[in-house]
Parts: structure tokens; C-alpha cells; sequence
């Protein structure tokens, strides 16, 4: 009988022996030992989670507490910007009144309609004017993606002054120069990417940026509707297009005026673009085209 043992259980109904055998009493041993186990190493896992979850919430609240300081830092950044911004257009209005002042900008008169139509030019004068002030689109074919003027730029969203116009055109497309002139500059700039800079007579200047390829360099002299280069995807841009300027006096001017500009109208150009002094253009080119007088002897 040492195999076995006996188990009473006593109740109103009197005692009650159960026996079983010594290996029922291990199993069940065995089982106890599983649930103490299990209990214990239960414990331990969650104590470990807990302890874990409190180093995550405190990692969290260390990072909530970074943010609010970035937020502050870049709430107080913007509002610097706003005032920097604030403070340029102030000095930018004061250089347009010293301008004024100085005779740059043509001042509002009564008679400028007047004056308009009493700048008439013979076709020789027009024909050199056309080839030596920009006019007309660098491209063959024209579509305006972004004006001139304040916009939200494309890519960093900011709210900035665009100094010319974005031209749609697929990456490879021909750019061509829009009047007579020296390159001043072809070459790789910052946000503009490949771009190229053409200087023109009468202080006009005219800018492509951009581009993929530069077919012309520093110091060429180009013509009118000669092959300057082909549009691109370069620098700080969120598409292929070709951003184009125009420039006078290195004041940036509205480039769809000139795109528009053309021969049997070119007075038009004269009432859109105040900030040329066209009657002392207009005459140097009188002057340039004056026949030589010979000297007499």
C-alpha cells in the first residue's frame, strides 16, 4: 500500500475515505508548484511593464515639454520675420520715394497721356528698340504658371515677392534671349539653379533661371532669338518651368508687359511701366540713330 494514500472528508453525513495513489498525489503536488510559478513570474512581468510604462511616460512628457519649447522658438521666429518683413517694405518705400526724388521714377502728371503720343518713332527707331529692350516670351510657346508680384511659395510656403514669372516647360525646352546683349553671368546660383543673366543696352537686364543646359557663356554677345539655353529642374523649385525677369536699373519689372510688348502697339508699354523713363530712352535712341555729320574741313 505504499503506492497509495487515503484522503477523509468529513460532512453531516458522516466520514468519507477516498484513496489514490502516490502518483496522483505528485501530479497535484506538481500542480500547485505550476500555480506558484505562474504567480510569481506573472508578478515579476508586471512589475517590469509597470516600471517601463513609467519611463515611457516621463520620456513623454520630456518630449512634450521640447515641443512646447520648439513651438515658442518658432512662434517667436515668425514674428521676427514679420517684423523684419514689416521693416523691409518701410525701407523699400522710402527707396522709392529717394528714387522719385532722384528722378528714376517718373512722377504722376496730368499730361502723360499727352506725352505718350507725342513719342512717335520711325520704324528704324522701332525696329532697334525691339531688338535692344527685351520683348516678346523666351519660349515658343507661353503659359504663365505664377505671376509677378507677392505669392506663397511653392515649396517652402512662405509668403515672398516674386520678381518675375514661371513659364510651364517641360525639362529640355529651348530658352531663347529676348533682345540683343552681353551675358553677365552663366553659371550655377543658389536658388535660381543653372541660370544665365544678360545685360542689355538702356540698362534693362534679363534673367533665366532654372535650367538644365547653358548653351552660352560670361561675356558672349547674343542676339535677339538666339539659343541661350534649355529649361530644367534645377535649384529651389517644385517642378520643371522656366522663371524668367526683366529688369531696369536692377528694379525688377512685371516681364508679362514685355512678353505682350509688340510692334504695331509699343506705345502701350509706355503707360504699363511708369518706372521707365521712356522720353530720355527714347531719346538716346534718337541720338544713336542720328546719321553721322562729317566734319568740314
Amino acid at each position: 500500500m505504499r503506492d497509495k494514500f487515503t484522503i477523509t472528508i468529513h460532512d453531516v453525513n458522516g466520514a468519507k475515505q477516498y484513496t489514490l495513489k502516490q502518483i496522483v498525489k505528485k501530479y497535484i503536488l506538481y500542480f500547485i508548484g505550476f500555480i506558484i510559478l505562474f504567480f510569481i513570474v506573472s508578478t515579476s512581468v508586471i512589475y517590469f511593464l509597470s516600471k517601463e510604462v513609467m519611463e515611457l511616460s516621463q520620456k513623454k512628457e520630456e518630449l512634450l515639454k521640447q515641443n512646447v519649447k520648439l513651438l515658442k522658438e518658432k512662434i517667436a521666429l515668425k514674428q521676427s520675420i514679420n517684423e523684419k518683413t514689416s521693416e523691409l517694405r518701410e525701407l523699400s518705400e522710402k527707396v522709392k520715394n529717394i528714387e522719385e526724388m532722384i528722378g528714376l521714377i517718373p512722377e504722376e502728371k496730368k499730361d502723360f497721356s499727352k506725352r505718350v503720343k507725342e513719342l512717335s518713332l520711325t520704324s528704324g527707331q522701332i525696329y532697334h528698340m525691339f531688338k535692344n529692350i527685351p520683348n516678346g516670351s523666351p519660349l515658343k510657346n507661353t503659359i504663365i504658371t505664377s505671376r509677378f508680384g507677392y505669392r506663397k511659395h511653392p515649396v517652402n510656403g512662405q509668403k515672398d515677392f516674386h520678381p518675375g514669372v514661371d513659364l510651364r516647360a517641360k525639362v529640355g525646352t529651348p530658352v531663347f534671349s529676348t533682345a540683343n546683349g552681353i551675358v553677365e553671368y552663366a553659371g550655377r546660383k543658389g536658388a535660381y539653379g543653372k541660370m544665365v543673366i544678360i545685360q542689355h543696352n538702356y540698362g534693362f537686364k534679363t534673367i533665366y533661371g532654372h535650367l538644365s543646359k547653358i548653351k552660352v557663356k560670361t561675356g558672349d554677345f547674343v542676339e535677339k532669338g538666339q539659343l541661350i539655353g534649355f529649361s530644367g529642374n534645377t535649384g529651389l523649385i517644385n517642378g520643371p518651368h522656366l522663371h524668367y525677369e526683366v529688369r531696369y536699373l536692377q528694379r525688377p519689372l512685371n516681364p508679362v508687359n514685355f512678353i505682350r510688348w509688340k510692334k504695331l502697339s509699343y506705345k502701350e508699354i509706355f503707360k504699363k511701366e511708369r518706372h521707365v523713363r521712356w522720353e530720355s530712352l527714347i531719346k538716346g535712341i534718337t541720338l544713336n540713330l542720328q546719321p553721322l555729320i562729317p566734319e568740314q574741313q
